[in-house]
């Protein structure tokens, strides 16, 4: 926690020193930001370019960083993002609420139907994957990477999200995407989108049929708080076809009722 000194310091700060800080700040954040969506650790003339911050700049920053273990320098000396944010990451996981309440019946609903379960929350256009159950050697093509992202319209969670936006946030959605596919089974036109929601809305789960990825099917449901809103979903994916789907269907609704109500929310006449 900061000291009465340090704060002091801070508030004597001139507006010029707090707009260099900024500056600083910003820089810092762009360099992250390349170095996560590199696949390869980059070199840092490359990092430079990409960012478009003088070299020296750069160096100087990353070595800031490096030292708090953001940023690794490889014996090539090219770089990459560092392990404190694995450790980081794995923080903000097992503090999340949702994946505390849901963990236990995920792994009940693994043990009922043999297949991976997936927990994943909203991030502006996408689900993004926080948690999953699964088979080690079976499952591992079907459990999303923890932290993977995955467009609303191509998943059965997405389709859950966006069947609770009003109209206008759908249509603002479909015109910010443009529904690109992943798959020949995406949807992909306004009008089979909002066919689909409207299904979801009336079946209380959605189904992905190889729109993400071919040859992977998904059915989802979703986790709701005590104002109903929906804050997570639940998927059971399969590589296989789904002959046994009305009772997975069954235990997945049953899974979420359950997570649902220990968030306060009771759903009506059974159903979500």
């Amino acid at each position: 926690m900061p000291s009465k000194s340090d704060n002091a310091e801070v508030s004597k700060a001139s507006p010029k020193d707090k707009i260099k800080q900024v500056q600083v700040l910003e820089r810092a954040r762009r360099i992250l930001r390349t170095l996560a969506d590199c696949p390869a650790p980059v070199s840092l003339h490359e990092i430079s370019e990409m960012t478009e911050i003088h070299m020296s700049t750069v160096h100087r920053l990353l070595w800031n960083l490096c030292q708090d273990g953001l940023v690794d320098r490889m014996n090539n000396g090219r770089w990459r993002l560092g392990l404190t944010f694995l450790e980081y990451g794995s923080l903000v996981r097992d503090r999340l609420d949702i994946r505390e309440k849901a963990i236990g019946v995920m792994q009940l609903l693994f043990e009922r139907t043999g297949q991976t379960i997936n927990l994943a929350i909203r991030r502006n256009d996408s689900i993004m994957y926080i948690e999953h159950v699964y088979a080690p050697g079976t499952g591992v093509r079907l459990a999303r990477r923890i932290g993977a992202m995955a467009p609303l319209h191509c998943t059965s969670g997405g389709k859950l999200f966006l069947s609770d936006m009003p109209p206008e946030e759908v249509s603002a959605y479909i015109s910010r995407t443009g529904l690109a596919p992943r798959t020949q089974h995406s949807i992909c036109t306004p009008e089979k989108l909002i066919m689909e929601i409207n299904r979801v809305k009336e079946l209380g789960w959605a189904d992905d049929k190889e729109e993400l990825e071919t040859g992977i099917r998904c059915i989802g449901a979703p986790i709701r708080d005590k104002t109903g809103r929906i804050v997570a979903t639940v998927t059971v994916a399969s590589s296989i076809e789904m002959r046994h789907k009305p009772d997975w269907v069954r235990h997945l609704l049953s899974a979420v009722n359950a997570v649902s109500a220990s968030l306060g929310w009771l759903a009506p006449d059974n159903r979500i």
